[in-house]
């Protein structure tokens, strides 16, 4: 270990300089002027000094200084031999490769594994810039084109850096790929995918920009990468610059190591390096071109204007050594005869200037003032601190022991932690907690997309139907599905019928984009979907809905309105009913083209619920198949095309007059009907027909089933304990229960059975053949709102449109029964009342603009010889204000036999001019 006088002093500068600022950088001392010194040490022993540094450097705690001694004599001898053809050249080829290799050597060892991982430093712009000046020695030009060969060595030259595409590039890895994997995947894998990457590489990388933005040798001539490449890669003695490529080489170097210093939120790393990297130059000389190294890092410092992390520490014997000069001769000159003509000798003054400083001076402070009063027209030598090494203390020394202990404390070198929030502890703190921030995100997001995914009948956000659906606590999927969703259905017609609504409302929408003349009117059709008898007859109604829905889209008048349907679910009963209208509240927020409502199955009380909350919102609506009497006292938005109980039991006790003067019943009815207390259907119906019985002369005893999972008798017991009745059975309930009477009929007296007569409700049990065929031992009449079984050959519009829309419901038997309950002849004419309100409009007021309110006041129009002449009967309003049911509307008497399909027995009512039969009541119209 060398020891001298003030040696602590100099450890302790080394320090400092070593030791970078929590924040800025050195020198503190000078805010706003960055910069280290370039520290020259004079003295016989600098050779052994720098070693003892070097030692210092690797010793440092917490962890060794980024450090590399460069024996400066020894590389330019190294040039000497190797690199012979340079010294033949333009004068400063052989300096510029002196630059190159120690700056190799330099980034070899900042890069190594010997450092930290976070301290290592990534030199990609310098190793660009070296393998392109190292990619030819030779003074011949390539043997094909160059920018192809150049191109192609970049291209491998990239794939090798990569651990990617190195794994793919090796032989091994290729022929098991080409075994294993089809011919496209190895030729976009090995072929395609690498070429497009490189190519985009070249334009993103920031080595390749930074190439072209540095400087040095003009690099926009000739105004591209590969034009520049080339000029570093060919022989260049005669047309480039040495000096420039020396200054290309030192800023490249110089740039990656601003850049692994350069503090920035996202690059933690660089708040780790808390301590600058040293090179230690060793016997720098002018002869050894290590003084125009010095001198080249200094330039390119002052002439690029960006702070260089690096403390350089050049050791020289002597100030001759670094200047090749003596007193009273000018630099570059050995004597004063080499003096060029005119030239002046160094003055005594000047040459005072460059002697080295005394360490016992603080020559640290004297250059931070040299260097602030600098400025920014800073030369050369304001970067140099020269340092006058004292001679060596031998150990017999007296003063030996004092300097010696002194020196042991400065030689332990501390590197400052950095700050808390930047260690690596926290780092990977921060991470885990990010990640399990992210995780308990993900898992969150996760859940409530889940649950989402619960409450929206298993959609996924992004499902355009997914917002108006709501999957409820008894398993059922409910709300508005416009975009064809099938409400978790298996039935495949069911979702073809509901796919082809969604395509009509598609085009609707174009059509009224192509031509705005024509407006947009949505109709919502609420049903209870999978209520009764399973979803055969909500299917059939919504065919009836999307026929009438085509039947205008094909229109083309320029007025004419395109009509959207949005098919609705209220779940079993219409239990969900309510929920349906907030939502339908909510979309005409956002869409003010929904202006009223068709469906609205079975008569109960959640289905007077869903009217009065419907009259809230301020929606007419057009019922189908409902029937109970004291709907129209709900609301006076509601108008309905089925006619009421009092109606239906008027024509079944008329009817059944008929039969008992025909000596086929006694003059007794047994009224069955359901004590279910929400079914107002059923209760509504079993008094009308009791007051009507007993007007036409009948004796009359009602009888009541419990609703399953009731108490009391049940549907099947009533059926059994009719087998003596003699008389006519009268069933007001519904058609799943309809079913369970039978069964107690058929089981009792299947041969003998008594004569049994249902409401309207029983068509859905009709038009079922599995249901019907069940009990082919018990015939049984019922009381139905269409003609009976239709043909998609006759002359239907509706049946017509069908055989178009749904081919395989035209099949002649299954057509013969679906027709036969009349939910797609009465959903279809109810969107047809709605199609002729706007008519009406159009014609008597057609500056008002189309809304909800001005189609219900359409519908209060439609009567007399404006009344619609529907394919379910004549639907006439009568004209009355308060009159929201047709007058003299549709009721058949239909009759089933041996399970066959039913027959018409008899109707009452407005059909065209086809007359009713003899026995029905007197009409209502008078």
């Amino acid at each position: 270990m060398l020891v001298f006088e003030h040696a602590d002093k100099l450890y302790a500068l080394l320090q400092k300089l070593a030791r970078r600022p929590g924040s800025g950088e050195q020198p503190e001392e000078i805010p706003g002027r960055d910069g280290t010194p370039v520290l020259r040490l004079v003295g016989a022993d600098h050779s052994d000094l720098l070693k003892d540094v070097q030692d210092c450097l690797d010793k440092a705690r917490p962890t060794r200084i980024p450090h590399k001694i460069i024996d400066v004599p020894a590389k330019w001898a190294e040039v000497e031999s190797e690199r012979a053809d340079l010294f033949a050249a333009a004068d400063g080829w052989a300096r510029a490769e002196l630059y190159r290799r120690v700056l190799v050597e330099l980034a070899a060892e900042f890069s190594s594994a010997r450092n930290q991982r976070e301290l290592r430093v990534r030199f990609r712009r310098f190793g660009l810039v070296n393998w392109l000046l190292e990619s030819s020695h030779s003074g011949e030009p390539l043997s094909e084109p160059h920018d192809r060969a150049l191109l192609r060595r970049l291209r491998l030259r990239e794939f090798q850096r990569r651990p990617a595409f190195g794994l793919l590039r090796q032989p091994d890895t290729e022929v098991s790929l080409q075994e294993k994997a089809p011919w496209w995947a190895v030729l976009l894998g090995f072929h395609v995918i690498p070429v497009l990457w490189f190519r985009a590489w070249r334009m993103v990388g920031a080595e390749y920009r930074w190439l072209l933005r540095q400087p040095y040798l003009a690099p926009r001539d000739p105004g591209t990468f590969i034009g520049f490449a080339l000029r570093l890669a060919q022989p260049r003695y005669e047309r480039e610059n040495p000096d420039q490529i020396g200054k290309l080489l030192v800023n490249a170097f110089l740039e990656d190591l601003r850049l692994a210093y350069q503090r920035r939120i996202w690059r933690r790393r660089a708040w780790r390096r808390t301590a600058y990297c040293f090179a230690l130059l060793d016997g720098v000389s002018r002869a050894d071109q290590g003084t125009a190294l010095l001198s080249t890092l200094i330039e390119v410092r002052n002439e690029t204007g960006v702070f260089a992390p690096l403390v350089i520490v050049a050791g020289a014997n002597t100030v001759e050594d670094l200047l090749g000069e003596r007193p009273g001769t000018r630099p570059g000159a050995r004597a004063e005869a080499e003096l060029a003509e005119g030239e002046e000798p160094l003055t005594a003054q000047e040459w005072h200037g460059q002697q080295p400083a005394r360490l016992a001076d603080e020559p640290y402070e004297a250059w931070l003032d040299r260097f602030d009063s600098a400025g920014r027209s800073r030369e050369a030598k304001d970067w140099y601190l020269t340092v006058g090494l004292p001679p060596r203390l031998a150990e017999e020394d007296d003063r030996h022991p004092r300097w010696h202990a002194s020196l042991l404390k400065a030689r332990k070198f501390t590197v400052a932690a950095p700050r808390w929030w930047a260690t690596r502890t926290t780092s990977a703190v921060a991470v885990f907690l990010a990640l399990g921030l992210v995780a308990g995100l993900l898992v969150r997001w996760q859940v409530a997309d889940n649950r989402w995914e619960a409450r929206h009948c298993g959609l996924s956000r992004s499902h355009p139907d997914a917002a108006t659906l709501r999957q409820q606590s008894t398993g059922e999927c409910t709300g508005i599905a416009p975009h064809g969703f099938a409400f978790r259905s298996e039935d495949p017609e069911l979702k073809d019928t509901l796919a082809t609504i969604a395509r009509q409302n598609s085009e609707a929408t174009r059509i009224h984009r192509e031509d705005t003349r024509r407006p947009v009117v949505t109709l919502v059709h609420i049903s209870a979907l999978f209520g009764g008898s399973g979803t055969s007859y909500g299917r059939e109604a919504l065919q009836g809905v999307a026929s009438a829905q085509r039947r205008q889209l094909d229109r083309s008048g320029s007025g004419d309105p395109v009509l959207r349907i949005y098919p609705a679910s209220a779940g079993a009963g219409m239990r969900y009913g309510p929920d349906v209208v907030d939502t339908v509240r909510r979309m005409m927020r956002e869409d003010s083209s929904i202006m009223g409502v068709t469906g609205l199955d079975q008569s109960r009380s959640d289905t007077l619920r869903t009217i009065r909350g419907l009259t809230r919102v301020g929606l007419p609506m057009v019922a189908t198949t409902l029937s109970a009497d004291r709907l129209q006292e709900q609301s006076p938005l509601y108008y309905q095309v089925s006619p009421q109980n009092r109606r239906e039991a008027a024509v079944a006790a008329a009817y059944a007059r008929s039969l008992a003067e025909d000596d086929r019943i006694t003059r007794t009815v047994r009224i069955i009907s359901s004590e279910d207390r929400t079914d107002e259907y059923s209760r509504n119906l079993r008094e009308d027909a009791r007051r009507s019985f007993e007007a036409a002369g009948f004796s009359v005893g009602t009888r009541s089933f419990a609703p399953p999972k009731g108490t009391g008798s049940g549907a099947v017991q009533l059926g059994q304990e009719a087998c003596d009745f003699r008389g006519l059975l009268f069933f007001a309930g519904r058609s799943e229960d309809f079913s369970s009477l039978l069964s107690g009929i058929d089981e009792n007296c299947g041969s003998g059975p008594p004569r049994l007569m249902g409401g309207d409700d029983v068509a859905r049990f009709a038009a079922d053949p599995k249901q019907r065929t069940r009990f082919t031992r018990v015939p049984f009449d019922f009381l139905d709102f269409t003609l009976g079984s239709a043909s998609c050959e006759g002359a239907s519009n509706l049946y017509g449109t069908m055989k178009k829309l749904f081919p395989e419901q035209c099949d002649p038997d299954t057509v013969r029964d679906s027709s036969l309950d009349g939910h797609a002849a009465l959903a279809f004419d109810a969107v047809n009342l709605y199609l002729k309100a706007i008519g009406r409009l159009r014609d008597n007021a057609s500056g008002i603009p189309l809304s909800a309110a001005a189609l219900w006041h359409g519908l209060s129009s439609i009567y007399g010889k404006e009344a619609l002449d529907g394919e379910s009967g004549r639907i006439d309003f009568g004209g009355r204000v308060d009159r929201q049911i047709p007058v003299d509307k549709l009721i058949s008497v239909q009759r089933v036999t041996n399970g066959r399909s039913a027959e018409q027995v008899g109707f009452c009512g407005q059909v065209g001019r086809k007359a009713e039969a003899t026995w029905c009541p007197a009409p209502e119209g008078g």
